[in-house]
């Protein structure tokens, strides 16, 4: 996986602070109900700020190459090639070990691996230099590791010899893609290649147009926060934002199997001291940025209503599949679910009384 550059890191970062605002709080219980805003922020001018984002647009063929590469491959039958060379796409199980300077070094040394031919998880070269290899067969693979190499910066631009077996083959059959075939993947509605194409656009569309409102929202946030002085934040705010991104994080490597610390290293190239650093900073701006969130609301009266609680509560039980009202709310933090509102009605306050600019998306791609 490529390390992402570090403005990317903290965009994504700062995306899944504010989304993981709705989980479970643990520890502190510090809420904005808890304190004047007004005492943490001055604000500055909010109304008729300038933001700008591309206009939502599927790509072409976007749909087809999903079909292609997710849907028919998650849906093959897997054939052990019993005489045959490794060909792109095909999984081959190997054993590996990568030497510098005729000595065989930390970290390049795997046996039974299951390496899907195409995917990039090694290095450029790695698996196309396996494309023709023949189970049973060793191959020597005179590679350079990329320069940066910020997995480990001791290796980059190191030229490397790795010496592969490929202990077997296995290769994707892959189904013919048919209504009938679209009938068996049990997605409501969709019982053809029609109206599955239909189906995937629609979710691909309603990304981008979500994508949009983000931009939007945060070139707004950013453009107010500029405008605004702020004072410390309380300690105890803080430490809310920060468990609940250490959460959210941590959920998203018990998916992939990993620890948090692993699943850093892997996704965003950061050590443990790095990435706590970084999860107080963000921390520290999602205070920030909900405090002059209330603090607009307080001005303006857009503090979310009972009824609109009620409301958003009704749709998440029947969205979520909740046996009951009180079953959602034992598991909700509904101090947070009422600030998430008051999020919400600000923003769509700014966007109507602010500067929007939809670019074309011709202009976007020049």
């Amino acid at each position: 996986m490529k390390n992402m550059t570090m403005g990317k890191k903290k965009a994504a970062l700062a995306a899944i602070a504010v989304a993981s605002v709705l989980m479970t709080a643990c520890g502190s219980k510090e809420y904005l109900k808890d304190i004047n805003a007004s005492k943490y922020v001055t604000l500055g001018n909010y109304i008729g700020m300038e933001a700008s984002a591309a206009e939502p647009v599927v790509e072409d063929g976007l749909v087809d190459m999903y079909i292609q590469l997710y849907i028919l491959p998650q849906n093959a039958e897997s054939e052990v090639v019993e005489n045959g060379t490794v060909e792109a796409g095909d999984i081959a199980n190997i054993d590996f070990t990568g030497y510098l300077d005729g000595e065989a070094f930390d970290g390049g040394t795997g046996t039974n691996f299951d390496l899907t031919i195409g995917s990039h998880q090694f290095i450029d070269g790695f698996e196309d230099g396996l494309i023709g290899v023949k189970t049973g067969e060793t191959v020597s693979l005179d590679l350079a590791f990329p320069d940066p190499y910020t997995n480990n910066p001791d290796l980059s631009g190191a030229p490397v010899v790795f010496e592969v077996t490929v202990n077997s083959i296995t290769r994707q059959n892959l189904p013919e893609y048919t209504d009938e075939f679209v009938q068996s993947l049990g997605i409501e509605g969709c019982t053809t290649t029609k109206e599955l194409e239909d189906y995937l656009y629609n979710s691909f569309y309603d990304s981008e147009v979500q994508t949009y409102e983000n931009t939007i929202e945060n070139s707004l946030t950013n453009a107010i926060m500029a405008e605004c002085t702020f004072k410390e934040p309380p300690a105890e705010m803080v430490d809310r934002f920060y468990q609940n991104l250490v959460d959210s994080m941590t959920a998203q490597a018990t998916v992939q199997g990993v620890t948090l610390v692993q699943y850093m290293q892997m996704y965003y190239g950061m050590s443990a001291d790095e990435y706590e650093a970084e999860f107080r900073e963000t921390a520290v701006t999602t205070a920030q940025q909900y405090i002059m969130y209330q603090a607009i609301a307080d001005a303006e009266g857009l503090n979310p209503t009972d009824e609109q609680i009620q409301e958003e509560i009704s749709s998440r039980v029947e969205a979520y599949n909740y046996e009951s009202e009180e079953e959602y709310k034992k598991s909700t933090d509904l101090e947070m679910l009422s600030e998430q509102l008051m999020r919400k009605n600000v923003m769509a306050f700014l966007k109507e009384n602010g500067n929007i600019e939809t670019i074309p998306a011709q202009d976007s791609a020049e």
